[in-house]
């Protein structure tokens, strides 16, 4: 790497280039104001004729001084393709523009052969001029899907001859996908993805936005995207950073994006188009960006483009000002030094894997546990200090305030807090308000939105929830695990700032542990004694209290919360679904999943990583291959993935079945994936157990679900028998595998068992447990 690249590289991590205004390094070229699709999102296709720029005013016009640093230059429309003349415009600007290094192609690949002709006649053109040519292929969904956005039946179809053709030339540098996400595809984003996976296809989203080169600057409809589908395309590239997504710059351009849709927070993704990039349009004029900019200049042909690029800076400086923040378009650049430096130092880690080095350095893990136990008592003091937080106004003469890992919630965490709720509900009526502390609220403001438990309740903060202790009744520590970890620190303050005020607290429902470092093992501690009243959700959990030094051994256990709402759900849908299942044909068998991701990390510290991830591998083998067998030697079974955790923080599992089944040899209409789309209600995938002939659990509450809704049940114990999976399948009799000793030959016969005529579908035996419900009644009456 010669000196030039090595500063170009340096000079970012200190100073903000985009505060300079200088000569564009890229253009964008949109050459074409006609279409022959008819996108949702997009008016060009209104338009019956366009007035283009011709090649010779192309070629006076970008040999004025302000082109003469271009090196990347991309060709759009409208279809590009529908120009005769498209391979003498990039002529031109091969000819022309003498740093130029790439071009560009977006194509809708509609009229097939036309576009493959267009790309021949490119590749000619830019035969051994040492051009880098991408292409790029709009694709805004799997088959149908696609066909609707675009307005055109076949599209998807048609676009599969150009990707076929564009894998056999050596010309073409790059191949991607490129798929625009609005109301009519924000909920079929993995379909698409599954399909450029499997065909080896890169593939890129962005955001539909009004865009006045495409005359939608006051067009709503297509872009406005509701709450849930926010949430969805959210937690979709929430994934596809965590999964899919190599490039850093562009894992950040998602991130940016993420904040942007779901907090409303300012942009911070670069933009080559703040500083350094220019537009020119179908017409010929010269503008900045696209998608906000107007025309400078009417034809580049026509006066000096240097001159009124440079002279129209304010109109960019406006635009920066008032627009850049809000804007949610792809284009990208260099983001602010102090942003860069993240993005350079994670790259330069993952390069020379200098984490992996340093934890290797004698005294490394004793200096970071200081540095870490410094920074937790650092936040317990930042929460302890927080003073300001939105304004909430408590009505009520009964008012809960309900914290855990809400804000992060499962399946299993939705039916605990409705269970919760619904208990104290039995006790205090219908007028008491809930205040759910979340620490990712827009998670939990889907729970609300999809569960009628939630009725006159509040999603709060952290923040909130905090200054909120103070005015409550009770505060509870809502079911859920108390674990080691961070978000363990926000509750303790909680829970701090209710006693403080007299406020009365309990733990309603919850396991203890696992545990791990001292300092989130004193905070669990703290909290237990901090409360007035104890109730676990296994023995095993009392015990774990007692062995941290709590006083617990007048405790109450109970069963999950979450089974209190189950069985209320089993008992108002039983005749329902019963009814309903004759219709269901009887040689046909569903056998539900309830899997996930080895969580080795956190349930397997005693084990080395590399026997964790030997366990994990065998764990994913084995599945596959014993589902396999099943269906080849009984087509009538039906596997059916369930996703139990929809949301990145635990996890989605949505991500983990579609990788685990990518190169399956389980028939098509023997795997269905309806349950693996957009996030349901709770109550939807209930009525799946309640449906399914048996179920191969493996999250805690997906076990749960099954023994309470009368699913014949083999739990895979992946937390090696030392946790709670062992001890809640022990305690209702349900076969349990441990994951480290599941083979193909016990899961074959564990599932052969479960789809049986032989075995009942029945919970009587749950029924009969101590009720969480009873145990909180009792409680909260005697204080």
């Amino acid at each position: 790497m010669n000196l030039t690249k090595i500063v170009e590289r340096v000079m970012p991590l200190f100073f903000d280039g985009s505060r300079k205004l200088v000569k564009p390094m890229v253009i964008q070229f949109p050459v074409i104001d006609i279409c022959n699709s008819r996108c949702q999102m997009c008016r060009i296709w209104e338009n019956k004729k366009s007035n283009d720029i011709t090649v010779e005013q192309l070629e006076k016009g970008i040999q004025n001084e302000l082109f003469s640093d271009v090196t990347s230059i991309g060709f759009n429309g409208g279809e590009p393709t529908l120009r005769e003349d498209l391979s003498d415009l990039v002529k031109t600007c091969i000819d022309y523009l003498p740093k130029l290094k790439q071009i560009s192609l977006i194509t809708n690949g509609y009229k097939y052969k036309q576009v493959i002709e267009q790309i021949e006649k490119i590749g000619a053109v830019i035969k051994g001029r040492g051009i880098y040519f991408d292409v790029m292929v709009s694709l805004d969904g799997f088959e149908s899907v696609h066909d609707r956005v675009r307005g055109r039946t076949g599209n998807f179809a048609n676009s599969q001859h150009v990707l076929n053709f564009l894998k056999t030339v050596d010309y073409v540098s790059n191949v991607r996908i490129g798929c625009t996400v609005i109301k009519e595809n924000a909920f079929h984003l993995h379909d698409l993805l599954e399909y450029c996976i499997k065909n080896d296809l890169y593939i890129k989203y962005r955001q539909g936005v009004p865009h006045k080169r495409l005359y939608t600057e006051n067009l709503i409809e297509p872009y406005a995207l509701s709450f849930e589908e926010k949430y969805e395309f959210v937690e979709f590239l929430e994934g596809l950073v965590q999964h899919y997504e190599k490039s850093l710059m562009q894992k950040y351009f998602y991130r940016s994006l993420i904040g942007q849709i779901i907090d409303n927070k300012p942009r911070t993704a670069g933009c080559d188009w703040r500083h350094r990039g220019a537009t020119i349009t179908a017409k010929g004029e010269l503008a900045y960006c696209a998608v906000e900019s107007k025309s400078l200049m009417q034809n580049i042909s026509e006066g000096n483009a240097n001159e009124i690029y440079f002279k129209n800076e304010d109109h960019l400086k406006d635009i920066k000002a008032n627009k850049c923040d809000d804007c949610h378009h792809d284009y990208v650049g260099m983001p602010k030094p102090e942003e860069y430096r993240k993005i350079f130092i994670e790259n330069i880690n993952n390069r020379f894997a200098i984490k992996a080095r340093l934890k290797k350095i004698p005294g490394f893990n004793a200096v970071n546990k200081i540095r870490n136990d410094r920074g937790y008592a650092a936040m317990l003091d930042r929460y302890r200090g927080v003073s300001d937080a939105p304004t909430i106004t408590y009505k009520g003469d009964k008012k809960v305030l309900i914290c855990g890992w809400y804000g992060t919630e499962t399946l299993g965490d939705k039916a605990i807090i409705a269970g919760v709720i619904n208990s104290i509900r039995e006790i205090y009526g219908k007028d008491v308000i809930f205040y759910v502390a979340s620490l990712f609220p827009y998670i939990t403001e889907m729970t609300r939105r999809q569960m009628d438990e939630f009725v006159n309740c509040k999603v709060l903060t952290i923040e909130q929830a905090i200054l909120a202790a103070k005015h409550m009744d009770y505060v509870l520590f809502g079911g859920g695990p108390m674990m080691a970890i961070d978000a363990i620190g926000p509750m303790q303050v909680i829970f701090e700032k209710a006693k403080e005020a007299g406020v009365t607290t309990g733990i309603a429902g919850c396991g203890v542990g696992p545990l791990g470092e001292k300092r989130y093992n004193d905070s669990i501690k703290e909290i237990l004694n901090l409360s007035d009243f104890r109730i676990y959700r296994d023995q095993k959990s009392k015990a774990g209290a007692i062995a941290l030094g709590v006083k617990a051994e007048n405790d109450l256990v109970a069963e999950d919360p979450a089974f209190t709402w189950l069985k209320t759900f089993y008992s108002n849908n039983k005749q329902n679904l019963i009814a309903g299942s004759s219709d269901k044909d009887s040689q046909q068998k569903t056998l539900l999943l309830g899997l996930r991701d080895f969580p080795w990390e956190d349930y397997a510290k005693h084990l080395s990583e590399s026997d964790c991830l030997k366990i994990k591998a065998n764990y994913e083998r084995t599945v596959v291959d014993a589902l396999q067998y099943l269906v080849a030697n009984n087509n009538n079974v039906i596997i059916k993935p369930l996703p139990m955790c929809t949301n990145h923080f635990g996890s989605d599992d949505r991500w983990f079945y579609r990788k685990l089944f990518r190169n399956t040899n389980i028939p098509a209409e023997n795997l269905d994936y309806t349950l693996c789309g957009r996030e349901l209600a709770p109550v939807e995938y209930a009525k799946e157990f309640m449906c399914a002939d048996g179920l191969l659990a493996m999250r805690f509450h997906s076990l749960v679900f099954g023994l309470a809704l009368g699913t014949p049940s083999l739990a895979l114990d992946y937390t090696l028998g030392k946790g709670k999976v062992q001890s809640l399948a022990d305690k209702f009799g349900a076969d349990v595998i441990s994951l480290s000793e599941v083979t193909t030959e016990n899961l074959i016969a564990g599932m052969s068992k479960l789809l049986s005529p032989l075995t009942a579908k029945e919970n009587e035996k749950l029924l009969e447990t101590l009720s969480f419900a009873e145990c909180l009644s009792s409680v909260m009456k005697d204080i």
